[in-house]
């Protein structure tokens, strides 16, 4: 009974002990996996794949194989979204050779899923939509209560965007039958449903078609409600919305929440909806300019990518054959030494034979000498008998030498064979030897490409940055101390050089003044800024009123202009005494100008911009006084400026900064904008060069 009692109470201490172990792994995962989620919109790229092989490897001491293979894919969705696509693949295929290794069903699913998502970031299309179906036909027959909608939308979206709206309709509706699907992914299917009516709707305007995309908008309405907030396609659809019921002036405010690649593409759908063909075409074609000039970025980035990842894996590899070398090396000393010692101790065999053989010859000798003697004692007496005793010592003799010989001709033999053994494993090092001192080259070699490779990157930079201090110099820094004139102006640039500019001329009462963006990013843009910069000075030493300065610059720049390059401008011609404020604006933003109500945009021509067609004539506007009316100037890297949420600074923050601050300084407005922008970034890299001017005459 008290044995009964003991293991009782042992059994319920260790399963206490069991479930207080399970309880703490537990709670190690779910605080590692809070931190996962923390971490994932920042780019510490170490620390977030440290945190998330902690996880992994709490998941799997907690027998949490949903978790264990959540955290590994979002290590191959990590890196894809941080410009790693090819060590995504690579975290892919190892989730997926592991849980085929294991048979985790839920692992190979994912698995399959994740690398159908990297092949499709770098391009392969069509290897991606294979790997997507294998992914769904995967889930349908080992995971029947799994949900494959997100694979199923992935496959969605990619027919969406190569105009196959059949097929991305019904990848959707396959969508809506998977089982437990939650309400994200309900709501993700309507959405690219009206988006594939959309983009069908653009290219061929039906009444049918409009019909349809409310219908299914009215069920996406019901589904957001159900999911209790917006999804990624939210804005997009709204702008649509207002495209399809006609409402085209408020669809063209919508397209300033976009960025400008997505912005130019909407207002081109606006303007062929409205019937406005020349003005769509005009904007389909720099759309396409634009887009294919993205392109080639992406491109670009990923062959260097690629190269990189081959010439790390090249000397991995050669690292890896080395090692291998000098282990092949260390094995074949190792065998050397074991022959040898084999060898001392055949010859110590063949000693301790030669003593046997000695012995038995002194006991022989002994046996000799007693015949002898017994012969001598004899000799008188048997005659015979001694003939035969000697007979028989000398048969003896003569098997003696034989086997001396024998002997003798082993031990030579052995020590023969020995000796060619050795010169044979001589040889063999040497050989190993010369292999080792030529890979030894090779590696030198190799370490010698890549110095020179760092070397050329290094004067690269070096060349970048001589290049961006030439084209800060180009702009002016200093700015005219005259009493009753407030100006300033400052130009960041995105990248090493950028394409944004500004300048001034002070002539006695007249100043003139420009900001302007050229098309594209890096040197050829800063070399199409210098030449700008370089003409408009020019032309208003010479007196001339601004739409005259844009006139001349436009007939310039448009001829043998095989490039496409153009830059938009906004030109003025303040006079100190007066007040008056004649401009230009040829395609750049619509500067503000204060007011009572704190600042507005200026109403204007908007002309095209510099550079494009030779033929064009640009109309110039007057403002009578602007005397105690501070006047802003700036770029759409200051409005299109993006978090990592891709939202912008947008033009209503623009205004309410400036209202807040009424303007009681240049240089203050200039800086606390620059400040806003900076804080509205949130640590996310520049999408543009950004450039500011603020003009104040005093009354």
């Amino acid at each position: 009974m008290k044995k009964t009692r003991f293991f009782c109470l042992l059994l319920l201490s260790l399963s206490v002990l069991f479930a207080g172990a399970q309880g703490t792994a537990a709670d190690k995962v779910k605080r590692l996996q809070a931190r996962m989620y923390k971490l994932y919109p920042g780019h510490d790229y170490e620390l977030f794949i440290s945190v998330t092989d902690s996880l992994k490897e709490a998941a799997l001491a907690a027998g949490d194989e949903r978790t264990f293979y959540k955290a590994w894919a979002n290590q191959a969705q990590y890196s894809n979204n941080r410009q790693r696509r090819n060590r995504g693949l690579q975290i892919a295929k190892e989730l997926l050779d592991y849980a085929l290794k294991h048979y985790h069903k839920y692992g190979i699913y994912i698995g399959t899923h994740m690398a159908a998502y990297t092949l499709g970031q770098m391009g392969s299309f069509n290897e991606a939509r294979e790997e997507f179906k294998k992914a769904v036909d995967y889930a349908h027959e080992f995971l029947p209560g799994e949900s494959a909608a997100s694979s199923l939308l992935e496959l969605a979206k990619m027919e969406m965007y190569a105009y196959n709206k059949q097929q991305a309709m019904d990848y959707c509706e396959q969508a809506k039958r998977e089982p437990n699907l939650n309400p994200l992914h309900r709501l993700n299917a309507y959405s690219i449903q009206c988006m594939s009516i959309a983009i069908s709707l653009s290219l061929r305007d039906k009444e049918g078609s409009r019909d349809e995309f409310t219908h299914y908008y009215d069920l996406r309405e019901e589904a957001k409600k159900a999911y209790g907030r917006e999804d990624i396609y939210g804005p997009a659809l709204t702008l649509w919305k207002t495209i399809i019921e006609g409402d085209y002036d408020k669809a063209e405010q919508l397209t300033e929440k976009f960025g400008a690649v997505k912005k130019m593409d909407y207002q081109r759908i606006i303007a062929y909806m409205r019937g406005d063909y020349h003005k769509a075409y005009s904007l389909l074609w720099r759309y396409e300019r634009m887009a294919d000039s993205i392109d080639r970025q992406r491109n670009a980035h990923l062959l260097t990518e690629m190269i990189t990842s081959m010439n790390v894996g090249r000397l991995e590899n050669e690292q890896r054959e080395l090692r291998m070398r000098n282990q092949a090396l260390q094995l074949e000393n190792m065998a050397s030494e074991l022959e040898q010692h084999r060898l001392e101790e055949e010859a110590l065999g063949l000693s301790l034979k030669n003593k046997e053989v000695e012995l038995q010859n002194a006991s022989v000798r002994q046996q000799n000498d007693s015949l002898e003697k017994y012969n001598k004692d004899l000799q008188i007496s048997e005659y015979e008998s001694k003939m035969a005793a000697h007979e028989s010592a000398a048969q003896t003799r003569r098997v003696f030498v034989v086997m001396g010989s024998v002997i003798a001709a082993l031990v030579i033999a052995a020590l023969g064979f020995t000796a060619w053994r050795r010169a044979q494993h001589e040889r063999r090092l040497r050989q190993i030897n010369n292999q080792l001192s030529e890979a030894n080259a090779n590696l030198r070699l190799a370490y010698g490409q890549l110095e020179e490779t760092t070397a050329q990157k290094e004067r690269i930079e070096s060349e970048l940055r001589i290049a961006r201090d030439i084209q800060m110099s180009m702009v002016p820094h200093e700015f005219p101390d005259r009493k009753g004139l407030k100006l300033y102006a400052s130009m960041t640039p995105a990248k090493e050089v950028g394409g944004d500019l500004y300048h001034y001329l002070l002539l006695d009462d007249l100043l003139y003044f420009c900001v302007g963006d050229v098309s594209g990013k890096g040197v050829p843009a800063s070399l199409f800024m210098a030449q700008t910069v370089r003409m408009f000075h020019v032309l208003a030493m010479q007196g001339m009123k601004p739409a005259e300065i844009a006139n001349r610059m436009n007939a310039d720049f448009s001829v043998n202009n095989e490039q496409g390059m153009f830059v938009t401008m906004f030109i003025g011609q303040a006079d100190l005494r007066t007040g008056k404020l004649d401009f230009c604006n040829a395609g750049h933003n619509a500067p503000v100008l204060s007011d009572d109500e704190g600042g507005h945009f200026i109403e204007m021509e908007p002309n095209a911009p510099v550079g494009l067609w030779p033929e064009l004539e640009y109309v110039g506007e007057t403002i009578a006084d602007i005397k105690g009316r501070p006047l802003f100037v700036y770029t759409d890297g200051l409005s299109e400026a993006e978090n990592e949420s891709q939202e912008q600074f947008g033009d209503e923050q623009l205004l309410g900064t400036l209202r807040s601050m009424r303007y009681h300084d240049a240089r203050k407005v200039v800086e606390t904008l620059a400040a806003k922008v900076e804080e509205h970034r949130n640590g996310a890299e520049p999408n543009d060069d950004l450039t500011m001017l603020c003009l104040e005459i005093d009354p």
